[in-house]
């Protein structure tokens, strides 16, 4: 815990943010410093663990507009040193910005793939959402909507499979019951993308290489925010912030077609 030049106690969260009280307000503070520039407000809330995850919410929003910013800025600087420019052209790059800026604000490097269109309503109602597996090469995941909760769609591959077992002595709750992959189908493995810790969004790394955070990495999930990891099966290492597994929600399947949510 630090003071600033106001005397305001300063509790350490990472590098440029902190959380801090004022004197005459109830609620917990947020000190973000991106970019060099200095952001505070209030937090409105009196507990410290919601306080965090707000905290990472709103550096997660404010790092999001600035990369649109730039973007949008690149693109209006290449209208005016080009004013003939393919009207197909820009829309081509305001599609991709715009989905750019979805993967930065998620915190995911995979790609968002799509096979329904369920209405907002709908989506608030909790109806199931569908997904063609076809599209989904081996090794890779894709992250599908569902009650406005991310959802990991792993496909598994024979390697990742052979390395699952060898961490079961490495996780807390190995949930041997649940088979290898956690899931009905042992080539897919179907979690909720929400760290179990304060409710980040943890990062796909698939590689099975030594990493900063692991020298024996076997593929997984790594939340940057507070150095909780998961296998690629979602199960909590041992010795980190997350008490539990990453979160199976329920979900079949139909041949090439996955179904996330109770059938109606």
């Amino acid at each position: 815990m630090s003071k600033n030049k106001q005397g305001k106690k300063h509790i350490h969260i990472l590098d440029g943010m902190s959380l801090y009280k004022r004197d005459k307000s109830p609620f917990y503070w947020g000190y973000l410093n991106v970019g060099g520039e200095i952001y505070k407000k209030s937090l409105k809330t009196r507990d410290k663990r919601e306080a965090e995850k707000f905290l990472f919410e709103w550096k997660s929003k404010l790092l999001l507009d600035k990369s649109l910013n730039k973007l949008n800025g690149n693109l209006e600087m290449d209208v005016l040193k080009n004013p003939v420019v393919n009207n197909t052209r820009r829309k081509a790059l305001m599609i991709t910005s715009s989905l750019m800026g979805a993967v930065t604000v998620a915190g995911f490097a995979v790609p968002f793939l799509s096979a329904w269109n369920p209405s907002e309503r709908a989506k608030a109602l909790g109806a199931s959402v569908k997904f063609d597996l076809s599209k989904l090469e081996p090794g890779a995941m894709a992250v599908v909507e569902w009650r406005r909760t991310p959802i990991f769609v792993v496909h598994q591959t024979p390697k990742a499979l052979e390395n699952l077992p060898k961490l079961n002595n490495r996780v807390t709750d190995p949930v041997l019951s649940e088979g290898v992959a956690r899931s009905t189908n042992e080539k897919f493995t179907v979690l909720k993308g929400v760290c179990t810790h304060l409710s980040c969004a943890p990062k796909y790394h698939p590689e099975i290489e030594p990493k900063a955070w692991d020298e024996q990495w076997l593929g997984g999930f790594f939340c940057p925010c507070h150095g909780s990891k998961f296998d690629l099966a979602g199960r909590v290492y041992k010795g980190v912030p997350a008490p539990t597994n990453l979160e199976v929600p329920p979900h079949t399947f139909e041949g090439d077609t996955l179904i996330i949510g109770e059938l109606t």
